[in-house]
């Protein structure tokens, strides 16, 4: 396809070779990929904040995976439209299981290890996103002379996720972090789309991915970038490569 920029900055189609078709954009490569290039970042990272400002990132893009996955299952359901807008209003979990179940899938189990630690992201989100101020046990060292100023050396206790095992306070969060919160996630969407859907690969691609349609044809559009972020987790034995991405 040819594209050339028009004079209001807007990208135009040239006329010559055109195809009628319709593009479906869906948010769920654009997330997971943010989470893991941030978490990239974070591994890069020589100072404490820059790395833990990485592994935030990484955290929120990856929660919001998770949140994308369960709008991607309402999307598909057939529905009324007043019914689909209230399990919207619902936690993402209960969009999945209840899409789930809606479509036959029923071997869905919330005592599972996968879902149990995904309940816990889900937490992770709601707290991060209605931060609070919290009152931590501290403890300040005797100050030393650094030269131009005093520097004061400090410990801070926080609270722990009892099944993720990261604090709960997000100043704490590194990349041991975003690498486990990762984890958790690969885990659960294998859990839910291959051990409970059985989602073969058509299926991922309608659900999961942006795609050009045109007639009976389906283009996925999947940025090399992508590609390339998906390796190199899988090099840190974090492996998305039965989201049918590799292979676009």
């Amino acid at each position: 396809m040819d594209l050339r920029r028009g004079q209001d900055g807007h990208h135009e189609m040239t006329k010559k070779k055109t195809l009628p078709a319709t593009f479906k954009y869906v948010a769920f490569l654009d997330l997971l990929v943010d989470a893991a290039y941030q978490h990239r970042l974070a591994t890069q990272a020589v100072e404490s904040f820059e790395m833990s400002r990485h592994a935030r990132a990484s955290v929120a893009a990856a929660f919001l995976t998770i949140e994308c996955l369960a709008n991607c299952f309402l999307n598909v359901l057939e529905v009324p439209h007043a019914l689909r807008e209230d399990l919207d209003k619902l936690q993402p979990l209960a969009k999945i299981e209840i899409a789930l179940h809606i479509t036959g899938n029923t071997t869905y189990d919330r005592g599972r290890r996968e879902v149990q630690k995904a309940v816990e992201v889900i937490k992770v989100r709601n707290d991060y996103v209605h931060s609070k101020a919290k009152k931590m046990s501290a403890a300040l060292h005797e100050p030393r002379d650094v030269g131009t100023e005093w520097m004061i050396p400090f410990d801070i206790e926080g609270d722990l996720w009892k099944a993720l095992g990261i604090p709960k306070q997000s100043m704490f969060w590194s990349k041991d972090v975003s690498y486990g919160v990762l984890k958790v996630v690969r885990d659960f969407l294998k859990y839910v789309l291959v051990d409970v859907m059985e989602a073969d690969h058509d299926k991922l691609v309608d659900l999961l991915l942006s795609h050009f349609a045109f007639g009976n044809v389906v283009m996925p559009a999947v940025f090399d970038e992508f590609k390339r972020e998906v390796a190199l987790l899988k090099l840190q034995k974090i492996d998305f490569s039965f989201l049918a991405v590799l292979d676009n």
